[in-house]
């Protein structure tokens, strides 16, 4: 295979001039402190059609628990159009968005922790002194609940705009980084920082070296603020993955 320049690239892909390139990343989705953690993959397929302009289409899965009463299976689509400016070293490029989502939360509370009876609900005695604190402390726990909710009201289709790059560290590290801003059409405001890390895996496995472009693993760490949902703090992913280029 030909020596090309390769930069390593935001969402498991990389920069390289003309060709094809796929990303598969594994990981973890941390909403919020008072929500519970989901598995996360993601997926990436780009067509490098000149220097300066490529296309492609993503996914990106998540669920699981979202907190004691709800379940969520979460997913994205996009397409997306990058013009880089590009050298040997290093690729920066802009990115026009147009996602879609869809979101699925299943409420299990009944079925998992059980609901108490009218009769129980109201019942009270007067040596119980804790029970006004009980419910305060019930009230504050699904106002929280309600939050680790409001994270995933997203469905249909988003618009947005990306600005990120690659720097080619040394022949085998690299950094990447994109900044991103998403508008979803239920009214919804979305800012994602996703810094990252490379490592070019081709330079040291020679069946790589023969038969590819480029073979990157990344290491990313992604921090999200959602706007217009009164949600204090921000989520948090974390994905190991690879990228192949042909």
């Amino acid at each position: 295979m030909s020596e090309i320049s390769t930069v390593p690239l935001p969402g498991q892909t990389a920069y390289m001039e003309q060709g094809l390139s796929f990303g598969l990343g594994f990981g973890v989705y941390d909403p919020l402190d008072e929500c519970d953690c989901m598995g996360a993959w993601q997926a990436q397929l780009e067509y490098f059609y000149k220097d300066w302009i490529s296309g492609g289409v993503s996914a990106l899965f998540f669920g699981g628990d979202l907190d004691r009463d709800a379940m969520i299976v979460y997913q994205r689509y996009r397409l997306n159009v990058r013009f880089h400016m590009a050298s040997e070293e290093f690729d920066l490029y802009a990115s026009p968005l147009l996602g879609f989502e869809n979101t699925s939360i299943s409420a299990f509370r009944k079925q998992v922790r059980g609901k108490k009876t009218d009769s129980e609900q109201r019942q009270h005695y007067w040596w119980d002194d804790d029970a006004e604190d009980d419910k305060a402390d019930a009230d504050s726990v699904e106002v929280k609940n309600d939050d680790c909710q409001k994270l995933f009201t997203l469905d249909g289709f988003s618009i947005g705009l990306a600005l990120g790059g690659g720097y080619d560290l040394s022949d085998l590290f690299g950094l990447t980084g994109e900044v991103h801003v998403e508008y979803n059409f239920t009214k919804e405001f979305l800012l994602n920082v996703v810094p990252g890390v490379a490592f070019n895996l081709r330079e040291v496995w020679p069946w790589a070296k023969r038969t590819l472009r480029s073979t990157w693993i990344s290491f990313e760490v992604g921090a999200q603020k959602a706007f217009n949902k009164d949600i204090d703090g921000w989520s948090n992913t974390f994905f190991l993955g690879i990228q192949f280029g042909a």
